[in-house]
């Protein structure tokens, strides 16, 4: 294709008009005449050149890449012909070819030299027309020539634009793919995961485990509590594939040769800005509803407002616990009986005595030393909420409901323990 000087560049030529006494409308007329005659053999041809000189072009089909150049060529001589017709068509046209060069990977230089494949046999086409003409046209047909570029520009906006259009709409349905496939992994809906092909590689994840499941909640201010994660592991040669929940954020990391679940939560915990819960480590991908639902059981071990990652090995009874929310606070306030009738600040009195007394091994001195009263004020307290309870401290079976009921209030409502919530 000949090229264009800067003085091409800097001083386009003006498409030649009809009835433009000054230079007689020779394009307009040989671009008319060879819109008529046909344009499948120029069009076949151009075909074979691309096909010959661009690998990308040969996954398409002969029939169909033929058809896309004889458009190019149709909607040049079109504007060629008449530039007051056709061009906002032959750019639609245009534009769709660069959407369907993106859906077919071929790449959008290898798109545009296309395109400029076809205008310079275009060129050569009238060129050869004009030569056989008189002097005065043929030198009108030069005049006029820089039309065919800006044509040609154009196009080439046009198909450019389209192109980045079916990247994004690539983009959007990769991403819709990837979502429903993660869906269907993380609820455990594993027909439906097959029916889409499921592969973890298509979320990005190797085909072997070991895996672990994550659960994080949302922080206080509502931002998810592992807010950019995936791009964070990413950076520690981590792979991850994650969903947001109505709570929070779920996700799947692939453990790697190189790393253990320990040093997985060492690099969660040092962005976790809320509770963060592992499962255990597992190998089966198919079984990462059942790790999900771990890893959920395993962030509620930690007391609401809290920061930091958990596993459910961490503490078993707290897991226990938070494995049924409704039946564990129900137990609690069974176990403690008339406490929870009290007045609130009497009963948190009550409750963080016993609480503190549990959590210094039954030392009331120790326990008097820490709410700042008396070992007596202590026994006291103490004696009451045995006869609040029915529970005797005397008891190791009773001592037992009583821890359970305390760890439940912890966990669920630590309001009511007061200070000693958080110990």
């Amino acid at each position: 294709m000949p090229e264009r000087n800067e003085a091409d560049r800097s001083r386009p030529c003006a498409p030649g008009r009809a009835g433009d006494a000054a230079s007689p409308p020779v394009l307009a007329a040989l671009a008319g005449e060879l819109l008529d005659a046909d344009l499948a053999a120029l069009a076949g041809a151009v075909a074979q050149q691309l096909r010959s000189e661009e690998p990308a072009y040969r996954r398409l089909g002969d029939g169909e890449l033929t058809t896309d150049v004889a458009a190019h060529l149709a909607a040049m001589l079109v504007r060629l012909s008449d530039e007051r017709s056709g061009g906002p068509a032959g750019d639609a046209g245009c534009a769709a070819v660069g959407r369907r060069r993106a859906e077919q990977h071929v790449p959008l230089p290898v798109a545009l030299r296309g395109l400029r494949a076809a205008a310079a046999v275009l060129w050569r086409e009238l060129a050869a027309r004009a030569a056989v003409r008189a002097p005065a046209e043929t030198a009108a047909f030069l005049a006029q020539a820089g039309s065919l570029w800006t044509v040609l520009d154009e196009q080439s906006r046009a198909l450019a634009t389209g192109y980045d259009e079916g990247l994004t709409a690539l983009t959007e349905a990769d991403r819709e793919r990837r979502r429903l496939l993660l869906d269907a992994l993380v609820d455990g809906r594993l027909g439906e995961w097959s029916r889409l092909g499921g592969s973890l590689t298509r979320l990005g994840l190797p085909e072997e485990g070991p895996y672990v499941a994550v659960s994080a909640e949302r922080d206080a201010a509502g931002a998810p509590a592992l807010a950019g994660v995936e791009d964070f592991l990413a950076g520690h040669g981590v792979r991850s594939a994650w969903r947001s929940t109505v709570d929070g954020t779920v996700g799947v990391v692939a453990i790697g040769e190189w790393r253990t679940v320990t040093s997985i939560r060492e690099l969660l915990g040092t962005m976790a800005t809320g509770r963060v819960g592992l499962s255990r480590s597992y190998t089966d991908a198919l079984q990462t509803s059942v790790a999900v639902a771990r890893a959920v059981v395993a962030r509620r071990c930690l007391p609401a407002g809290a920061v930091g990652v958990t596993s459910i090995d961490d503490d078993p009874v707290a897991a226990l616990l938070a494995s049924s929310v409704e039946t564990s606070t129900e137990v609690s306030r069974l176990l403690l009986g008339a406490v929870m009738e009290l007045p609130e600040a009497e009963q948190q009195t009550l409750l963080a005595t016993l609480a503190t007394w549990l959590a210094t091994n039954g030392n009331s001195t120790e326990t008097g030393r820490l709410l700042f009263c008396h070992r007596n004020t202590v026994r006291n307290r103490l004696a009451r909420l045995e006869q609040l309870s029915g529970q005797s401290l005397e008891d190791p079976r009773s001592v037992a409901r009583l821890f359970v009921a305390v760890e439940a209030l912890r966990l669920l409502d630590p309001s009511v323990l007061g200070n000693a919530g958080s110990a």
